[in-house]
């Protein structure tokens, strides 16, 4: 069974580079096309000096994007080498038998990323994946909640940090912001982040952002995140996000107290809530909590487990008042394992 895990694990980081691969390729079709575009505008543009600057200004701006697509690009030979190792295992693993724990889990990750080193000089930062934390809870919202912010894991540490983003439109104003955050989840600290505004792009960013949002984004702010990475001992990773309750018997819940009154701002919400853990034993702690805060519910979305030791990234979401309706304000709460953790 050891086997047959490993072999999931390779076949999901290989199907991961795969498809980031193909978004990368699509990103350089788009480049190229803007560099061809601006050639000919060149061309039948004159020679003036605004003209010339701009032209300068999208080649630069595309070539960057287009070594951005690249780099990822160069992950797929890899991948496939990847993907054809894990078919082999697969078949030799196929009769295997017996069931994992998270513990397993964690302990053949972490033995498996040994080798793994953190971000460095030379390192390349990829772009991950987006998803919807939300997407298995949509019933639990009305018809009235319409944003749901786009969740990016970038990779963890071995002490307990985490690197993500969030890309959230911003309703009634137009335009996106990116954020990018290292968290500690031992103490839920929030240790650096930048944002990522496309309000404050400039023409020819927003002229491509169509399909490729994000990859512009990440074109932006790549040398900040990966020195703040570098600092932080932030190994690149997969991770898969997963519901609770876990195999073994963990679940987590959050328990709210509606403390809304008519008449006093009962249209933004008011309430208390504590986000509680309980392991397979029957003992709970509290990892999340907050008071009188301006929100609907919360909602517990899911966890992912950091690879590198025993302890759970929770993702949990509040619904708060937005532009002519709701939407979804994400949080992250770590969540030790140990036994002696729990009360």
């Amino acid at each position: 069974m050891q086997r047959s895990k490993a072999n999931a694990k390779t076949n999901a980081k290989a199907n991961a580079l795969v498809s980031i691969a193909g978004m990368a390729m699509a990103l350089a079709l788009i480049a190229s096309a803007s560099l061809l575009q601006t050639g000919c505008s060149k061309k039948q543009g004159g020679t003036s000096s605004s003209n010339d600057g701009a032209a300068e200004k999208t080649e630069s701006s595309s070539t960057d994007l287009v070594e951005l697509a690249g780099s990822t690009n160069a992950g797929k030979a890899e991948s496939s080498s990847q993907s054809s190792t894990a078919n082999a295992l697969a078949e030799d693993a196929s009769a295997a038998e017996g069931t994992d724990s998270l513990d397993t889990d964690i302990a053949e990750a972490a033995e498996a990323a040994e080798a793994a080193e953190p971000v460095n000089a030379s390192s390349e930062i990829l772009p991950p994946q987006g998803f919807d934390p939300f997407a298995n809870h949509r019933s639990k919202v009305g018809s009235t909640c319409y944003t749901f912010p786009i969740f990016r894991i970038f990779g963890f540490s071995k002490d307990g940090k985490m690197a993500y983003s969030l890309e959230e439109d911003v309703e009634g104003r137009g335009g996106t912001i990116i954020q990018y955050i290292i968290q500690d989840l031992v103490t839920d600290k929030i240790l650096w982040t930048t944002k990522d505004d496309t309000e404050n792009w400039t023409g020819e960013q927003n002229s491509m952002a169509t399909l490729t949002t994000f990859l512009i984004s990440l074109n932006n702010k790549k040398a900040e995140l990966k020195s703040a990475m570098q600092k932080y001992g932030i190994i690149q990773a997969d991770s898969e996000f997963l519901q609770f309750p876990t195999k073994d018997g963990y679940s987590c819940t959050a328990n709210i107290q509606d403390k809304t009154k008519d008449g006093e701002d009962d249209w933004l919400g008011k309430i208390d809530y504590q986000i509680r853990v309980k392991n397979p034993a029957g003992k709970s702690k509290t990892v999340a909590s907050a008071k009188d805060e301006k929100a609907y519910q919360v909602v517990v979305c899911g966890y992912f487990k950091n690879p590198y030791e025993n302890r759970l990234a929770i993702i949990y979401g509040e619904e708060k008042y937005v532009f002519e309706g709701t939407g979804i304000s994400y949080h992250v709460a770590g969540c030790d394992l140990s036994e002696g953790s729990f009360n």
